[in-house]
């Protein structure tokens, strides 16, 4: 009966060593293979010449200002002084290379939105009025990615343009 016994406790250690062995090749396979699948591009990506204060957004091809409108990228963040103003003045803004105001639409495409790409939670003004109040424009608010009417066009916002990717 001992025989037996030292017997069975080595097949058992057998049996333990050989299925360690088959999960820990099972396990480097998998990785392997994982490493072989091309990975897809992240989402926005720094706009080459830029210095990185412009980056596309490879969902929709748009390029947006990492900044609010005042703010100068510095290479790991925003500085500067933002530009806050009335939706009839935002409206008018635009920058070299065709940027200009997004529609609300575009900016729907940025909520949720990532604080290491957009630094700051300001509400953002879109170009969109709201068609069924005259006195009222459709923004973005950064903090909680809140799509909504603002209110008062005399209120104060922000201002992130866009430009369709070159």
């Amino acid at each position: 009966m001992k025989k037996k016994t030292i017997q069975e406790k080595g097949a058992f250690r057998n049996n333990l060593l050989l299925s360690l062995g088959i999960l820990v090749f099972f396990c480097i396979a998998g990785a392997v293979q994982a490493a072989e699948k091309p990975q897809p591009p992240p989402r926005f990506q720094e706009v080459e010449g830029s210095n990185g204060s412009i980056v596309r957004d490879n969902n929709t091809g748009l390029e947006w200002h990492r900044c609010a409108y005042g703010e100068s990228w510095t290479g790991s963040g925003c500085s500067g002084t933002i530009w806050e103003g009335k939706w009839d003045d935002a409206v008018r803004i635009t920058a070299s290379g065709g940027f200009r105001l997004p529609t609300i639409d575009e900016l729907k495409t940025l909520a949720p939105y990532d604080l290491s790409i957009f630094p700051g939670d300001y509400y953002f003004w879109s170009s969109s009025p709201d068609v069924g109040h005259s006195n009222f424009a459709w923004g973005l608010h950064f903090n909680d990615g809140r799509v909504h009417y603002y209110g008062r066009k005399p209120n104060y916002g922000q201002v992130r343009l866009v430009r369709v990717g070159q």
